[in-house]
């Protein structure tokens, strides 16, 4: 065999073997994980902690669970997602922030992934506005940043939201239901209490 038949034999064995990978790869991502597959590699990922950082409120006759503001730090900290906002309006009473995502590259071959969403405060209560918070641009960028987060880790594929997206989302005593066993399952809840 001499070198050219040589390099034809190898390349075909790399295109055989890139083909592969991407079949592979193809068959991941088209394996759609349940709700509670993404919460348990969400939490385990990101080092959350499920009392803490995971509630869920019931909302259109369901449980939807809901990251806190200490989550959605920690979930950008882990991914190394870089948050720049962008101020669109801003009022007295109304504000619009853009944020722009983007994980930062691990090494020279991979190459960050960037979103942008928008969010937005309007001061005053349903139907008028949409926070009763008086700092409308400081509500606005907390939205903006989950929003941004959430959506660079896929989490809105899943119905999982941020505290900080809605007033409605914020943690009630009455919606302080053991997440932890919707999560995990009622025998590893058991180990950890």
């Amino acid at each position: 065999m001499d070198d050219e038949e040589a390099y034809e034999d190898d390349q075909q064995r790399f295109e055989a073997e890139v083909q592969q990978w991407q079949q592979q790869e193809q068959h991941e991502d088209e394996r759609m994980l349940t709700r509670k597959d993404f919460l348990n590699e969400l939490v385990k990922k990101n080092h959350l902690v499920v009392e803490e950082d995971i509630f869920s409120i019931p909302l259109g006759g369901k449980k939807v669970p809901i990251i806190t503001r200490t989550g959605i730090e920690k979930i950008q900290y882990m991914n190394r997602i870089i948050v720049k906002f962008e101020d669109k309006v801003l009022t007295p009473d109304y504000a619009v922030i853009k944020a722009i995502a983007t994980i930062e590259p691990v090494d020279d071959m991979y190459v960050g992934a960037t979103i942008e969403t928008y969010s937005s405060a309007k001061y005053g209560k349903k139907p008028d506005g949409n926070t009763t918070f008086s700092y409308v641009a400081e509500i606005a960028e907390k939205r903006a940043l989950s929003r941004a987060v959430l959506k660079t880790c896929g989490a809105y594929r899943y119905g999982v939201y941020g505290e900080d997206e809605s007033e409605d989302f914020k943690r009630k005593p009455s919606n302080r239901t053991d997440f932890a066993e919707d999560i995990r399952g009622p025998d590893i809840q058991k180990k950890v209490a």
